[in-house]
């Protein structure tokens, strides 16, 4: 989760996917929600953070090795905090280079996407083969090459003037910063929707970004060895840059 000025924006979002995460892995019961935000912001209040990024990591409890599958004890909670006041300018006005990574996402079949969760040794991986190819972020695709997120964001593409994300469900995590992008979408009414996008539409999109509660909207204009549209942020992207930060800057945290 993200804070702004001591305010964590969408902050019930964020705890009601937790809610769902829990519910889909049968790790109950959680501690009610007020007390889970009320201690974020007692975190936050306790360390005099205002910008910062958060991190609410539950686990089953503890219990002997082996005993995973079913601890008996009550879930353990840990809130992590952090100074963040966002990525530098620059990747805003340059933008970044998306990497197509070698290893595929993990199957639907083998865990839901819409479950977030601390097993990401699959995107740790993709994101290392991302740097070492000198890209920002890198885009795992599924079996049969379509496209699924990133390691650590959403992916929307732009083509045609029609603003296209992969369906959040089978293929990518319901993030809190692409919902509300889809909104700002709707607001300016650009065309939107969620489907089945091959990987060839990486190729022939105007233009290309990235989101997630940290990156907010992040431009991307190269792919690979591609560039993408013109080679800068496209106007589509911008413009929703633009209006994310309003909706954040107007929910004031909104959580």
């Amino acid at each position: 989760m993200r804070a702004y000025g001591g305010h964590v924006f969408r902050m019930t979002r964020h705890l009601d996917r937790l809610a769902d995460s829990a519910r889909l892995i049968g790790l109950t019961p959680l501690l009610p929600a007020e007390r889970q935000a009320g201690s974020v912001r007692e975190l936050l209040e306790a360390n005099g953070l205002r910008d910062a990024r958060i991190r609410l990591t539950v686990t089953r409890g503890p219990g002997r090795p082996g005993e995973y599958a079913g601890a008996g004890a009550a879930p353990t909670w840990v809130i992590s905090a952090a100074p963040f006041a966002g990525l530098e300018a620059r990747l805003y006005d340059e933008g970044v280079t998306l990497a197509t990574a070698s290893r595929r996402a993990v199957p639907a079949e083998a865990l839901d996407p819409s479950i977030k969760s601390t097993s990401r040794l699959a995107s740790v991986l993709a994101r290392r083969e991302a740097h070492e190819r000198g890209a920002f972020e890198a885009i795992l695709l599924d079996a049969t090459d379509h496209l699924t997120e990133g390691t650590a964001s959403n992916l929307f593409l732009v083509r045609e003037g029609r603003l296209l994300t992969p369906s959040a469900s089978r293929s990518a995590l319901p993030g809190v910063t692409r919902a509300a992008v889809l909104e700002a979408a709707a607001e300016a009414g650009i065309p939107a929707s969620e489907e089945r996008l091959p990987a060839r539409h990486l190729l022939d999109s105007a233009e290309l970004f990235l989101t997630n509660s940290s990156w907010e909207v992040l431009p991307v204009v190269r792919i690979d060895e591609r560039i993408v549209g013109d080679g800068a942020p496209g106007p589509i992207t911008r413009e929703l840059l633009r209006r994310y930060r309003a909706l954040v800057e107007r929910e004031h945290g909104g959580g």
